[in-house]
């Protein structure tokens, strides 16, 4: 069984080191392009995690399908999926839905909503 902080970190985009124990990532919870989540391990192994946008560990937790007991070592952890939780992919899909249907009828989107479509297709690993 992977520890929790390995866990969580695999499920993160930009993961960077920020000392010992600690890191920065984008946060799961909102469109987030400059890391706002700050991770930490605690001593006894659980995982700390506060974004600086102001999103709440439990939204944080299910953006990754996780729960907040799995943020604590000992937990019956789901094993590591291969991609994102069903939630993240809904929401990726519906993304990437209106994008399309956007372009479909003409219109131009916006550098903020391109770069927000090319992200969804890129964790859902599809070319549209």
């Amino acid at each position: 069984m992977s520890a929790p902080i390995d866990v969580v970190l695999q499920r993160l985009d930009k993961v960077k080191a920020a000392g010992a124990g600690k890191w920065k990532a984008c946060c799961p919870a909102h469109d987030d392009r400059d890391p706002s989540l700050s991770i930490r391990e605690a001593e006894d192994g659980k995982v700390l995690l506060h974004c600086w946008a102001g999103c709440d560990t439990e939204s944080i937790a299910a953006a990754i399908g996780l729960t907040i007991r799995d943020l604590f070592p000992g937990s019956s952890m789901r094993p590591v999926s291969s991609g994102p939780s069903k939630a993240a992919r809904e929401l990726e899909a519906t993304v990437i839905s209106i994008a399309v249907e956007h372009l479909r009828q003409g219109r131009q989107l916006s550098a903020a909503d391109r770069d927000r479509y090319e992200t969804a297709k890129r964790r859902l690993g599809v070319a549209v």
